[in-house]
């Protein structure tokens, strides 16, 4: 499931849960609502709360890959919430490569995230290994 669950125009932010599968119609609305709010607010900071991914669906995969790399610049900040392990490195692994800056928090700190997307306080240092519960 990938289910938009906030927005803060405010501050520019949608906040999108991730709790199983994804496929290329949950994408599909995702990414024109982020279009939508591309046009109104010029950018969008994306706050995710991932906790649990199924299977991907190739299409829904597809789609958000290519909106992603044609809108790169509208998206400034993204904070990604999740206790899982995997996620967490693959998410610090991209931080380098891509030009948003991305920050990573555990679940039980989702207030800062939104914060941090908010400009109120300063990103937290990652995570380590040991904030995180073990993986299943």
């Amino acid at each position: 499931m990938l289910k938009v669950i906030a927005e803060n125009s405010q501050h520019k932010y949608i906040e999108i849960l991730v709790d199983g599968d994804i496929n290329k119609d949950s994408v599909a609305a995702l990414l024109s609502l982020m279009q939508q709010r591309i046009s109104e607010w010029g950018e969008v900071n994306i706050l995710e709360e991932v906790r649990d991914i199924g299977k991907v669906e190739l299409a829904a995969f597809w789609k958000d890959l290519r909106f992603g790399i044609k809108n790169m610049d509208k998206f400034p900040r993204a904070a990604i919430v999740t206790d899982i392990h995997w996620v967490k490195n693959i998410s610090n692994f991209l931080d380098p490569i891509v030009s948003m800056d991305i920050e990573v928090f555990a679940r039980k700190d989702i207030e800062r995230a939104r914060n941090w997307l908010s400009g109120i306080e300063p990103a937290p240092p990652s995570p380590t290994p040991e904030d995180l519960p073990p993986s299943p």
